[in-house]
Order: structure tokens, then C-alpha cells, then sequence
């Protein structure tokens, strides 16, 4: 999980700490959708993963990005 949360600070430019399971699109200042595409491009790079449109779409919080993540086989420790 830190390393996701890291990924999602440095593509949102907020601090680690602002970075919880809770985190969303909704009550996260910085993750305007310009930032979650940075944020979507972080997460393919690191896992090697690619992700459909749908999936992308639902990856609106750390909570469902782990759970897609999971759903690809990659394990969030």
C-alpha cells in the first residue's frame, strides 16, 4: 500500500501523509482529472499493468484503485 500511496502523492504533487485509503477524486483538492491520468500512467508504469477505459473510469479513489489492481492479479502490500 505505501508503495501506491507514493505513486499517488508524487502524481497528485501532495504531500505522502494526504494520501489514504479514503482518498478520492471527490474530497482531494489535487486530483482534477488531468491528475488522474497522471496518476493512471504512474500506476501502469510501476505494475506493468494495462488498464482498460472502464477500469480507468472506476479508479476515482486509493480504495477502487487497489481493488482493479487486485482484480489484475497484482498484489498491494
Amino acid at each position: 500500500m505505501e508503495q501506491l500511496r507514493q505513486l499517488v502523492a508524487k502524481a497528485l504533487n501532495i504531500p505522502v501523509e494526504n494520501v489514504q485509503e479514503s482518498s478520492s477524486m471527490e474530497n482531494t483538492d489535487a486530483w482534477d482529472s488531468l491528475a488522474h491520468m497522471d496518476v493512471i500512467l504512474s500506476i501502469e508504469q510501476h505494475f506493468a499493468v494495462n488498464l482498460e477505459g472502464d477500469e480507468i473510469a472506476d479508479m476515482q479513489s486509493v480504495a477502487a484503485i487497489v481493488n482493479v489492481l487486485k482484480n489484475k492479479g497484482v498484489t498491494i502490500a
